[in-house]
């Protein structure tokens, strides 16, 4: 008998190998979707760094600070020193509406998570030390549109207590 054609175990063992290799494929292309968000509010926090780096370079010289208590005391190559912070609180709308305009509020919408869009009223503390280096921290928690935890902040780990 020459039939044309195939047999059934044919058509079963092509299936299955076309099953594995879509299986394989998904679970790839899922994880690559994870890697990008994770990328991506990678890059929305360091433009968020960058504003506020913007807003300490022209703003923060306006603030006023305490000098009666420290946060912390660093040791630096020639010696000692305190670290002051701000004594009224500032908010991310605050250094959105600054003079130069680090940022705008349409900018703060983090992309991987675009329906949520950030808390502007996140308190930021702004702080310097006794060479007058500022810096800066703010909670991703307060953001309420990250899902990382911690701080954005440039403050030296002996700070961060």
């Amino acid at each position: 008998m020459n039939q044309k054609g195939f047999t059934l175990v044919e058509l079963l063992t092509t299936i299955v190998i076309l099953s594995i290799v879509v299986g394989i494929t998904i679970i790839g292309v899922n994880g690559g979707f994870s890697t990008a968000k994770d990328k991506t509010e990678e890059i929305f926090i360091k433009t968020l760094e960058d504003a506020l780096n913007i807003y300490i370079d022209s703003d923060a010289k306006k603030l006023s600070f305490t000098t009666s208590s420290s946060i912390c005391t660093l040791q630096k190559r020639f010696g000692k020193s305190k670290v002051y912070g701000i004594t009224s609180s500032i908010t991310l709308n605050d250094i959105i509406n600054s003079e130069y305009i680090p940022l705008v509020k349409e900018e703060v919408v983090n992309p991987a998570n675009e329906e949520v869009a950030c808390n502007l009223n996140a308190p930021v503390s702004i702080y310097h030390d006794d060479d007058y280096v500022y810096y800066y921290r703010i909670n991703k928690e307060d953001l309420e549109c990250l899902k990382t935890t911690g701080y954005i902040t440039n403050l030296p780990s002996g700070c961060l207590g």
